[in-house]
């Protein structure tokens, strides 16, 4: 890694420990350049304002959470069990790479910039692997043929109403053990009992 591109790395760190402290209005560029050790004119050569600086944190993030996330279809195994191991690992990236702080000002500056919401919502959480699994149930006549896309959204509607939208505003606990294990089997039994072939 060179010298510039560990500068950029740390200023991406440092940036996002600042935006979930103080949300992004109240984030500092000279905080974050203290922080990450360099000079505001480096920071400025990599990101020319705050706002790209949040875009690319998020960006960032969302690119290596699902670079190497693939679900492929194990035609061993049932369905059930299949989209239960998917919906825990989504939940861990959901809690673990992002973590309910960061969502929450995700939130909150996408209320602030509806242009940012619209530029980052169809990456922010990628849906590409759990589509493809989709997919693949379907080639395999496990699951009723239906619209890629409408599934794909009953899926994230459901998983979100379960295990972000609670905890992001609702200010609810992250679920953890059977707290946990039911939500997600309430996500998966509704969605296979929708989808699944009799």
């Amino acid at each position: 890694m060179t010298r510039s591109e560990q500068k950029h790395r740390a200023i991406i760190e440092a940036a996002k420990e600042e935006f979930i402290q103080y949300g992004f209005l109240a984030a500092n560029m000279d905080r974050i350049c203290t922080v990450a050790g360099v000079s505001k004119r480096t920071l400025y050569r990599h990101f020319e304002s705050k706002e790209l600086l949040f875009e690319s944190v998020l960006t960032i993030i969302q690119a290596s959470a699902y670079e190497a996330v693939r679900y492929p279809l194990d035609p061993e195994l049932s369905l059930h069990a299949q989209l239960t191991s998917i919906s825990f690992k989504e939940a861990d990236i959901l809690y673990q790479t992002y973590g309910i702080p960061l969502a929450r000002t995700i939130v909150m500056e996408f209320l602030r910039q509806p242009d940012m919401a619209q530029n980052l919502i169809n990456t922010l959480y990628s849906t590409k692997a759990v589509t493809q699994w989709f997919r693949e149930a379907m080639e395999a006549g496990k699951l009723n043929e239906t619209d890629l896309s409408v599934i794909t959204n009953i899926y994230l509607s459901l998983f979100q109403g379960m295990l972000f939208w609670p905890q992001v505003v609702g200010g609810e606990p992250v679920p953890e053990g059977e707290a946990l294990e039911a939500k997600i089997e309430i996500v998966v039994s509704t969605v296979l009992g929708a989808c699944k072939k009799l």
